[in-house]
């Protein structure tokens, strides 16, 4: 057997990965992230100060602040509570809908104010937006917020929305319940009645006392299935979580999934994870969950609610079950696919193991999904680190940039360390894991190796006895 070259492990590469949350951002809620294709960038609207404050990203690593997306006009319906933007690209050009609210002796609301969805448009994604009627685009009597689109791909538009629990009333409890209501395709106004679609009723969505929530809707069409996801209990709350549920027509029924929450804090590391939308990689290959999480987790409630961005994950199972890799907490993951010229490559990777199996399969380290919660632990792969190896195979020689090695929440079996024989004929340093961290990465990166080497053959090992692996990602450049 020939003797390996050692290479180098590169140095860690804050450019070639993100961290959630993205804690420079502070003093907002509802984050919406829209993908503009054009110029293969991001844009993140919020709530915060001001009118919809704007940010810019390539790789979702930094966002450059761009000030407010929307200006005010003689056209502006509110004076209040201006909320939750979200921006679409349609017909050429960029929407905004948003709620926000003014007062009317006819709200039957403490305060007497009335929240109403609204409707702006912009020719950049930056702004600024500005109104496109005199008026609300939907004002049905009755206070709503939370508007999402849902572009169906027959054509038809559907308004999603939250009625809000200030003029809603179930018996003797205060609630807000999800909606959906189709629009014409111009966007000057709805076609037919609302349809309810959501409402508090399981135990996870009661935890607030007298007033309880279905919010923050938001809704994608998958394998000709409807998910529509909703967040539930008080927003400035540790229990604030994402629940979905789904359906065989964009207005419903729904049926929500017994496996809710998907997406919860623990009131340690993270809590009031909620207001939740979607957005994707640059190739299209990976979704990504985009919600808030609270900035103060040791408090019941947060008095100042100040909330910061997050962004994880959203694995569609071959099942069509939804599962979220998170809640994460300062959780260090790949850049998304295509972002920069590297790639996540799944397609055609095997992977096998000749080490001793103690529980799962190995076939769950390239399922993408890392076992962030208990009921995700058949997702781990258990087995004796000194007892052999575990090989990852790619169906074509790749040149390979980084492989990230996940463990599981369980620190007690955790590995020590990993290192990897490349193709036969190369050896890496050791990268070490992280005790009181345990779901941050081991990242092995391959910039060591000859510029004309391409990977075919992973062989990787690992040192502390018996231990679990989550996941493990292979970062190519194309």
């Amino acid at each position: 057997m020939q003797e390996l070259i050692r290479i180098p492990t590169a140095a860690s590469d804050d450019a070639d990965g993100f961290t959630s949350p993205y804690r420079k951002i502070s003093h907002i809620g509802d984050p919406f992230i829209l993908y503009n294709e054009p110029e293969k960038k991001y844009y993140m609207y919020c709530t915060g100060r001001g009118h919809y404050p704007c940010w810019s990203s390539a790789d979702f690593n930094t966002w450059t602040p761009l000030g407010d997306a929307y200006r005010v006009t003689e056209k502006s319906f509110g004076t209040t509570c201006y909320w939750a933007p979200e921006v679409y690209a349609y017909r050429g050009t960029y929407y905004m809908v948003y709620s926000a609210a003014f007062q009317t002796p006819e709200s039957t609301a403490v305060n007497k104010l009335r929240h109403c969805i609204g409707l702006a448009r912009a020719d950049d994604p930056a702004g600024p937006f500005v109104d496109v009627y005199d008026h609300p685009l939907f004002a049905p009597g009755y206070s709503v917020i939370d508007a999402s689109l849902l572009f169906d791909d027959d054509g038809r538009v559907y308004l999603l929305y939250s009625r809000d629990n200030c003029e809603n009333y179930r018996g003797d409890k205060r609630v807000s319940e999800t909606y959906g209501v189709e629009l014409a395709a111009d966007l000057s106004g709805t076609i037919g009645e609302p349809v309810l679609l959501a409402t508090p009723t399981s135990p996870w969505e009661l935890l607030s006392g007298s007033v309880i929530w279905n919010e923050g809707p938001c809704a994608i069409k998958q394998s000709g299935i409807y998910y529509l996801l909703f967040t539930a209990n008080y927003y400035a709350s540790r229990h604030y979580a994402v629940g979905y549920a789904t359906a065989t027509a964009p207005l419903g029924p729904y049926t929500k999934a017994a496996e809710n929450p998907i997406l919860v804090g623990d009131g340690k590391s993270t809590a009031g994870t909620g207001h939740c939308n979607l957005t994707r990689s640059p190739d299209g290959t990976e979704d990504y969950i985009v919600y808030h999480t609270l900035t103060a987790v040791d408090q019941k409630i947060n008095p100042d609610a100040d909330r910061t961005p997050c962004i994880d994950r959203l694995i569609f199972r071959p099942d069509g079950r939804l599962t979220v890799n998170g809640p994460t907490s300062d959780f260090v993951q790949p850049l998304p696919s295509g972002a920069h010229g590297l790639y996540r490559q799944t397609d055609g990777v095997t992977v096998a193991s000749s080490c001793r199996t103690l529980g799962g399969a190995v076939d769950a380290l390239t399922d993408g999904v890392i076992p962030f919660a208990a009921e995700n632990q058949a997702d781990a792969y258990a087995f004796a680190a000194d007892s052999g190896s575990v090989t990852l195979t790619y169906p074509a020689p790749v040149q390979l940039h980084s492989l990230w090695v996940y463990g599981t929440p369980d620190a007690a079996r955790l590995p020590a360390a990993v290192t990897a024989v490349v193709n036969d004929t190369y050896i890496t340093d050791a990268a070490a894991f992280t005790a009181d961290d345990p779901l941050r990465p081991a990242v092995l990166r391959f910039a060591g190796l000859p510029a004309d080497v391409r990977v075919q053959k992973l062989e990787l090992h690992f040192t502390g006895g018996d231990v679990a692996l989550g996941e493990l990602c292979s970062i190519v450049r194309r």
